[in-house]
């Protein structure tokens, strides 16, 4: 678990297009972001940046306390989960699991250690000899995810990881997602252009409209206190909350901003 800070973060092209404005975040150790976005917003952008495949123009992304700015993405210690990442269907669980590891040379006993627990985590264990293309697509996912968690890296980044997917599977992918950063502990940043999807996933949120920081704040209070307009008119488009938690229904699964309540209510 580490906390990462982003401090006046400028993306500039050579265009001329500025994609992101001087935006300041901190993401507490533990902390589940969603960062939330219509289309040109700069969510994206914002996630390779900190991902290290684009330079920043301008600012700092600090990790634990570390200046990782200008360090290329393989030593970021972070893990970059796409809307489109793919599966070798031509390999096993296990070593599609295995994948990251193999690739940064981790000697084959601490590999099989990491992938088993990765597995059993995940409800994998009983397919890990078994082709992604032999299992249902619940489990194709978790295999995507899986694949990331086993590098253990510090933090954990998703842009519209879920999107496309028939709505069975995402409701199911949404669900393990929330229920994996509450296990884990682990520090997400999760970009979505869906308000609904960034109030479940997020213990907060951060809204961007071209390319600026609208508002940063938990679920609850972005209904209560919105910053501006904008952010009024976005939060007004959802159901009003009925409680500490404004996406938890009776018959729902767990919200991180509703583990972070519990978590401080129990502290």
């Amino acid at each position: 678990m580490s906390e990462l800070k982003i401090h006046g973060l400028t993306k500039k092209y050579p265009s001329g297009v500025v994609a992101l404005q001087g935006l300041d975040l901190t993401v507490a150790e533990g902390e589940s972001l969603a960062v939330f976005g219509l289309e040109r917003s700069g969510k994206s952008t914002f996630m390779r940046v900190l991902a290290g495949l684009e330079p920043a123009t301008e600012g700092q992304i600090v990790l634990d306390g570390k200046d990782i700015t200008d360090l290329p993405s393989k030593e970021r210690s972070m893990a970059f989960v796409y809307q489109n990442s793919a599966l070798d269907m031509g390999k096993s669980i296990y070593d599609n699991l295995a994948y990251g590891l193999k690739m940064r040379k981790a000697p084959s006993a601490v590999a099989d250690v990491k992938v088993r627990a990765v597995a059993d985590i995940l409800g994998l264990t009983d397919v890990l000899s078994r082709k992604p293309k032999t299992v249902s697509a619940i489990l194709r996912r978790r295999v995507v995810i899986g694949r990331v968690i086993a590098r253990d890296p510090k933090v954990y980044l998703f842009d519209e990881a879920l999107s496309g997917l028939g709505e069975d599977l995402y409701r199911q992918s949404l669900q393990d997602l929330v229920a994996l950063q509450i296990r884990l502990g682990a520090t997400f940043v999760y970009a979505t252009d869906d308000i609904r999807e960034a109030l479940t996933v997020g213990s907060k949120v951060a809204i961007l409209r071209e390319g600026r920081l609208m508002q940063c704040d938990t679920p609850v209070n972005l209904f209560a206190h919105p910053a501006n307009d904008f952010v009024a008119e976005i939060m007004g488009s959802m159901p009003a909350p009925k409680g500490e938690n404004p996406m938890q229904a009776d018959d729902a699964a767990p919200t991180a901003a509703s583990a972070a309540a519990a978590g401080d209510a129990e502290a």
